[in-house]
């Protein structure tokens, strides 16, 4: 039943290169109570948690003192909540631990970041496909989207939520299993892995060579491709701290691409020729994408014409960041006769 539900949901979203990333703005600490004096300790380590999805960047976060934000967590808070949660230990045993959710204010976190002259980093994040190969001694395997019960993937899964990333794992169909093998990954031959990655059609894909000893010692080396690029690095330690180091990695090169400094200046006025719109609906799916996008305001319809609209809007911030949102997006392609200094032409997807 998971398995075809999963199949189900894929079939939704594999042509979608970007994902809504609804949980940024909320992170948890464990708790030993549910004392408001206990709450008010911790706000500021969870807010920093949060604030650590939001701006992307581990290393931006560091040069600024954010100190008064944190001072004034509670302020934040828009909601809070505990639950019983299950962890994977170090020893990879499972416990049941209190935990306190908190959910932070989204437009006044996101002011006072930027009033500090970070970067904010938005709800549209570029999907990451990871194929992790695992040698625990026993066996070599692929692991894929029916592996959530392995403990590795648990520590991958929380270590992307910890960092607002949106992850994919392979089905590890006939298909995969066809264009994919252990070897390629183990070994870094990444064309097949390339190849078989085109299904998923992800904007970002992910090698992980996992090896596991008998201590629990995890040693992994990661290969990332982003639009083109390859990056490499390695992590180690146990299995959560092996996946939270390689992922921090992930998260940190991602945020540099797709994340920008907004100062006070005056926004910037760009008018935008969007084609390939035929009906409502269309022309409804525009107008929200547009509305929703990080740094971009005051969408207004110029005019509309067959199968075309013409669209003004304010966007503060870099134009190479918000086509490279757009490319992520799936919603919005630039035509090729594009002229910045005029009206810049997109054709809305199917």
């Amino acid at each position: 039943m998971h398995r075809l539900f999963f199949v189900l949901i894929l079939s939704i979203t594999t042509n979608v290169l970007a994902a809504n990333v609804a949980t940024l703005y909320q992170s948890s600490s464990p708790v030993l109570t549910q004392d408001e004096q206990e709450r008010q300790q911790l706000a500021p380590d969870v807010l920093r948690q949060v604030m650590l999805k939001v701006v992307g960047d581990r290393a931006a976060l560091s040069v600024v003192d954010v100190t008064p934000i944190l001072t004034d967590a509670e302020k934040f808070i828009q909601q809070y909540q505990y639950q019983q949660v299950r962890r994977v230990t170090d020893n990879l045993t499972q416990a049941d631990q209190l935990e306190l959710f908190l959910t932070f204010n989204e437009a006044s976190l996101n002011k006072s970041l930027m009033d500090m002259g970070l970067p904010v980093w938005g709800k549209s994040r570029p999907e990451a496909l990871i194929w992790l190969a695992v040698d625990d001694s026993k066996s070599r395997t692929i692991l894929g989207a029916d592996s959530t019960d392995k403990s590795i993937v648990k520590s991958l899964n929380q270590a992307a939520y910890n960092r607002g990333l949106p992850i994919l794992m392979p089905l590890m169909d006939l298909q995969d299993q066809a264009q994919v093998a252990f070897t390629d990954i183990w070994n870094d031959f990444a064309g097949n892995v390339e190849q078989g990655s085109q299904r998923y059609g992800t904007p970002v894909v992910v090698m992980i060579s996992a090896s596991i000893s008998a201590n629990g010692a995890v040693q992994t080396r990661w290969r990332a491709f982003i639009n083109g690029e390859s990056l490499q690095w390695k992590s180690q330690g146990n299995v959560n701290t092996a996946m939270q180091s390689g992922v921090d990695q992930l998260a940190d090169e991602l945020a540099r691409r797709f994340s920008q400094v907004v100062t006070s200046q005056e926004a910037q006025q760009l008018s935008l020729k969007i084609s390939n719109v035929r009906d409502y609906s269309d022309y409804s799916r525009v107008m929200k994408y547009l509305s929703t996008l990080q740094y971009v305001s005051d969408v207004r319809l110029s005019s509309l014409a067959t199968d075309q609209l013409d669209i003004s809007l304010s966007l503060k911030g870099d134009l190479t960041v918000f086509d490279q949102t757009l490319a992520i997006g799936r919603v919005l392609t630039k035509d090729a006769e594009s002229n910045a200094s005029q009206a810049i032409h997109y054709r809305l997807l199917p």
